[in-house]
């Protein structure tokens, strides 16, 4: 088995961003459009103090997305 989630074309070598990009693109997922939608989905079912750790970003960012998303 392959330590890489995505192999690419060369042995021991992942898929780079621009491929995994290209790849999506053909399959109509546009990862520029489904990155908010992700986190706003994400807002809503985790805490605001467990994204900010997770994401890298500051708290109140988290606060502010999980109040968008109608999270508690």
């Amino acid at each position: 088995m392959a330590p890489w989630l995505i192999p690419g074309g060369q042995p021991g070598r992942p898929l780079s961003d621009s491929q995994i990009g290209q790849r999506l693109h053909k399959i109509i997922i546009h990862p520029p459009r489904a990155r908010p939608t992700a986190l706003f989905t994400l807002a809503a079912e985790l805490p605001a103090a467990i994204r900010a750790g997770m994401l890298g970003v500051h708290i109140l960012f988290a606060v502010q997305w999980q109040k968008a998303s109608g999270g508690e």
